[in-house]
């Protein structure tokens, strides 16, 4: 996905991070790809304001944020009566990566989600894919967002990290779908007697 070629010189882009050290990275990031519109805040409430005004086309949120949980700012825009507003492609960023905060994170009706510390190739990538995904949007009345299910599209950048990962392209399903408990279960920790 790196070989894309992706314009972002139109794109006008919301950054919020309490950090300012991390401000300044991504927005490093950004402008080495050519996206000169960005705007930075560091807490949700300020960034929220400006983004009901319209206009944005990408907002990147730190999960963490001193005033609101940044998963929260995502449900707040996931709500909001303007349907272009609550289309918007949403990426969240964060240090933590416990399953519950990775949970949490996909929960509210992000995008995608990366793990901080962000490389500049992850962080072109998953915008890349961010832009030319076509995930269904999901309206219920607990969730508001693109469809959590990547069942056909595989992961962003159709493979995965490792050279024993498989294709994205999976084919037809075998087998009915596992449930949730039935997933979950599968992650947990078992302890084994030897």
């Amino acid at each position: 996905m790196s070989q894309t070629k992706l314009n972002l010189g139109k794109i006008s882009a919301v950054l919020v991070d309490g950090d300012k050290y991390v401000q300044d990275l991504i927005g490093q990031m950004l402008r080495g790809f050519g996206l000169e519109r960005l705007v930075a805040f560091d807490r949700a409430d300020s960034a929220r304001e400006y983004i009901l005004k319209g206009g944005v086309d990408l907002c990147i949120v730190e999960a963490a944020l001193a005033d609101l949980p940044g998963t929260e700012l995502v449900k707040q825009i996931r709500r909001v009566d303007n349907m272009q507003l609550r289309m918007l492609p949403i990426i969240v960023l964060t240090g933590y990566t416990q399953v519950g905060a990775v949970e949490q994170a996909r929960d509210c009706g992000a995008n995608l989600v990366i793990k901080k510390p962000v490389s500049p190739r992850v962080l072109f990538d998953r915008i890349a894919w961010v832009s030319k995904n076509q995930r269904p949007f999901i309206e219920s009345e607990t969730y508001v967002g693109p469809d959590r299910r990547f069942k056909s599209i595989g992961p962003p950048g159709g493979t995965g990290r490792r050279a024993t990962d498989l294709s994205a392209d999976i084919g037809a399903a075998t087998e009915p779908n596992m449930s949730q408990d039935e997933i979950d279960a599968l992650l947990k920790p078992v302890k084994v007697s030897m």
